[in-house]
């Protein structure tokens, strides 16, 4: 059973943090209608228009307003019934700073597509068939929008030969994800140290590229959970589509709030095209976060944001240009065993940029074979979950270690969606002239170097500062003292 989607008393006051991200201006993505994707100047317009700020959205995609109506309503209330069952081996979990817990159902796409899923039969009858036809849904725009870049000037390359985007998009490994984030509460925040500061912090998920070529992602929807057992029923909200929660940095620097429309399918950039593959074109792989708005963590109910994303990375056959020796395949394989053997952080480079770190999106991307030990007695939520989950208990680390023997595993077969979060010190002194290095990535602000990117705030007793940006410069990691 994966603990948490429980009735719990909601927080109460508002926080600064909401109020300066509902300050961010407002981000109209440049949209483009699907059927017309190929016609005319579109696809070179298109290119131009990802150089920009690497992100666009695929409007009339056929038949998706209403599968994506659909399958977001069946995916919340299967992440609900599977949080509450023992059978639930499809969901992962994981905890954020502020308190958000999330909700996971993951599963490999693309080629693999047809035997995605088979494990959601059993809780969540009729799951399996609406995320099928939802994902090729998906797909399909996913591919067309290959296609489209294939007419362009825009080229890539391994360092030996030239791949056409219509077939490194088509062939492409593929991941899905549904999340279900759950807002924080009170009981969620008395269950950590209360030096936590939860709601205080800037984002749930901090700033991050993705670690892949591109991402299709979706608006979110809104619910509340309400009662229990058979009783219970999700009602959904209704938020402004610029108050989603998500927060991009455009290349610019500036953050900003995008309007994320119902009926479009947004594609955004991801590190894979700079980092695996030499382009013709340099297009931004998009910084971006998330914030669960403060309007669901003030509510009497328990409240969860659904959403659904695609990743596109490569094809499994296909080279890398920093190190053509090796396959994606064999690439994902050797990720994946740094994140479970290594711990030391600068093996976890590996794919991204300078001064960020890889890290693993899910927990089933690391995740260990556990079973009790001989005489031991069995932690009560059991080995595989204690040993696995992330930010439930202080208690997790100790009681596997006495009570449970592990073997690290890829988890189900699997690829892992990879983040690139900036690199950060263990050691945060935020007493040092309001400039430790601080360990917390939700409580820091990643800004780049200027003479001038300290401004006070109004209140000088607050000991808060504003943060400004110049373009181009190495990032560097700091932290509010408050």
């Amino acid at each position: 059973m994966v603990p948490g989607l429980l009735g719990l008393t909601s927080v109460s006051a508002a926080s600064a943090s909401e109020e300066a991200f509902l300050s961010l201006p407002t981000f109209e993505i440049p949209a483009f209608d699907y059927a017309s994707l190929t016609q005319g100047d579109m696809p070179s317009t298109l290119l131009e228009t990802l150089q920009v700020d690497g992100i666009v959205a695929l409007r009339h995609v056929p038949n998706f307003v209403n599968m994506r109506e659909k399958y977001l309503d069946a995916a919340a209330e299967c992440a609900v019934a599977a949080a509450h069952s023992a059978e639930s081996d499809f969901l992962s979990e994981k905890n954020f700073e502020d308190g958000t817990r999330r909700y996971t159902i993951n599963t490999n796409a693309g080629l693999e597509l047809a035997t995605a899923a088979e494990n959601t039969r059993k809780l969540c009858p009729g799951y399996r068939e609406l995320y099928l036809e939802f994902s090729a849904l998906l797909e399909n725009a996913v591919n067309g929008f290959g296609v489209a870049l294939d007419q362009t000037s825009f080229t890539a390359s391994d360092g030996h030969r030239v791949i056409s985007s219509r077939q490194l998009v088509s062939e492409a490994v593929r991941l899905d994800h549904f999340h279900a984030y759950q807002a924080s509460t009170i009981q969620a925040e008395a269950a950590v140290p209360a030096d936590a500061e939860h709601r205080k912090l800037e984002f749930s998920l901090p700033l991050h590229e993705d670690h892949g070529l591109f991402i299709a992602m979706i608006a979110p929807k809104f619910f509340e959970v309400h009662g229990e057992g058979e009783e219970r029923r999700l009602v959904e909200r209704e938020l402004a589509n610029d108050a989603s929660g998500l927060v991009i940095q455009r290349a610019s620097g500036q953050k900003v709030r995008p309007v994320l429309k119902e009926d479009e399918v947004f594609i955004m950039m991801g590190t894979g095209g700079s980092r695996w593959l030499q382009t013709s074109h340099r297009i931004p792989a998009v910084m971006h976060g998330m914030r669960m708005p403060d309007s669901l963590v003030q509510n009497e109910h328990r409240s969860l944001r659904a959403w659904f994303g695609k990743m596109t990375l490569l094809p499994a056959y296909q080279r890398l240009l920093e190190n053509n020796d090796a396959t994606f395949a064999e690439h994902a394989n050797m990720t994946t065993r740094f994140l479970l053997e290594s711990t030391d952080d600068d093996l976890k480079t590996i794919g991204c940029a300078t001064g960020r770190m890889l890290t693993a999106s899910e927990g089933s991307c690391t995740h260990r074979s556990c079973t009790t030990k001989s005489g031991a007695t069995a932690p009560a939520d059991g080995c595989a979950t204690v040993c696995n989950r992330e930010g439930h208990s202080s208690t997790d680390e100790s009681e596997c270690s006495e009570k449970c023997s592990c073997t690290d595993d890829s988890g189900s077969g699997e690829l892992c969606w990879m983040l690139c979060f900036h690199a950060h010190s263990d050691d945060c002194n935020a007493s040092d002239d309001h400039l430790g290095t601080c360990h917390d990535l939700g409580a820091c602000h990643d800004f780049k170097s200027s003479d001038d990117y300290l401004q006070p705030i109004d209140d000088a007793q607050s000991k808060q500062w504003n943060v400004s940006y110049t373009h181009d410069v190495e990032p560097k990691q700091r932290c509010f003292q408050s």
